[in-house]
């Protein structure tokens, strides 16, 4: 998963991403691939638009 999102967006991180996906990537598996598939939404100190928009280019595409 991480070796994909590398690949599709390395182009596209920023240096302001890398604190909100160092806080994804400390959590536990369960509670990211909560986040990642869509079962949480981010809590207390994950609920902010740094975590947002790298979870937003994590997230599998939905579709409709």
């Amino acid at each position: 998963m991480m070796e994909r999102f590398f690949e599709r967006f390395h182009d596209q991180i920023e240096e302001s991403d890398l604190e909100p996906l160092n806080s994804l990537l400390d959590l536990s598996d369960n509670d990211l691939m909560d986040l990642l598939l869509r079962r949480k939404e981010p809590e207390g100190e994950l609920a902010n638009q740094g975590v947002q928009r790298v979870l937003a280019m994590l997230r599998p595409v939905r579709k409709e």
